[in-house]
């Protein structure tokens, strides 16, 4: 079929017409620090803030991590493996003459691991010694992206949700004579735990999540059935009737185990 612009074109308005990359917004819950820091800690800098002055940030991607499998005679074959960790992602933010987004991130990120050295190389700072690690409650925060519709009304959106977020760098400035019309920025990376998609839908425990600890349960009533076994041979011939009966009592019970742990189809 020849390329159809006007079938196309009605297509995609269709489907409420081409994405435009800046109808954004990123919102931030607070990390348990920013709800008791001060304002000369921390400067005027709020979630609020965080939401206007991101001015760019990457919408996190999927990547599944693959295994070439070659067969003899044969084409390879890519098989999938696991998925690849995401992130760190880049955020990119305007920076006020005051520096309060300069103080904010550097006060966040000095939670993570305290890399300043004022006061002394062996002085503490909010309990934590230079270069040591903060606890990751305190630091960490859930970050929403949403990337909203052109003319949907009212305006809807995809987005991204990531989880047990908080920055592992910031970026330095670029200072020169001639940048007079120059308004300048910071790059923020943020490493997460976990992440999600706002299409996708909630899923439930089922039986395959049992799998693991049925095994494990399998595996050690197997080797209790071999040790039940083991013992009953090191005990001799049996005496008489009744001690073979005993005897092969014990060692059934030991497999009945073993076969009801084996799950069967229903």
């Amino acid at each position: 079929m020849a390329f159809n612009i006007s079938r196309f074109k009605s297509t995609f308005e269709g489907l409420g017409g081409p994405a435009k990359a800046n109808l954004f917004e990123v919102m931030m819950t607070n990390p348990k620090w920013l709800n008791s820091a001060t304002e000369s800690d921390k400067g005027k800098f709020d979630g609020r803030t965080f939401t206007m002055f991101c001015s760019s940030i990457a919408f996190p991607g999927v990547t599944v991590n693959t295994t070439t499998y070659d067969y003899v005679g044969q084409l390879s074959k890519i098989i999938p493996s696991s998925l690849n960790t995401p992130g760190p992602i880049t955020a990119t933010f305007m920076c006020d003459s005051d520096h309060h987004t300069l103080r904010f991130f550097h006060y966040w990120i000095r939670h993570v691991l305290n890399y300043s050295s004022s006061g002394g190389i062996h002085s503490e700072w909010n309990e934590k010694l230079r270069h040591e690690v903060g606890f990751k409650d305190d630091y960490v925060c859930d970050l929403e992206i949403k990337h909203f519709s052109t003319d949907s009304n009212p305006r809807s959106y995809y987005s991204a949700k990531l989880q047990g977020a908080y920055p592992i760098s910031v970026s330095g400035i670029d200072l020169a004579w001639d940048g007079t019309d120059t308004y300048l920025t910071i790059q923020v990376q943020f490493a997460f735990d976990d992440y999600e998609y706002s299409a996708d839908k909630a899923g439930h425990t089922g039986s395959r999540s049992t799998r693991g600890a049925g095994l494990l349960d399998l595996l050690g009533d197997v080797a209790g059935f071999a040790d039940t076994v083991r013992g009953t041979l090191k005990s001799g011939k049996p005496r008489n009737i009744q001690d073979a009966v005993n005897k092969l009592q014990r060692i059934g019970n030991a497999l009945d185990n073993v076969t009801d742990s084996i799950p069967t189809k229903g």
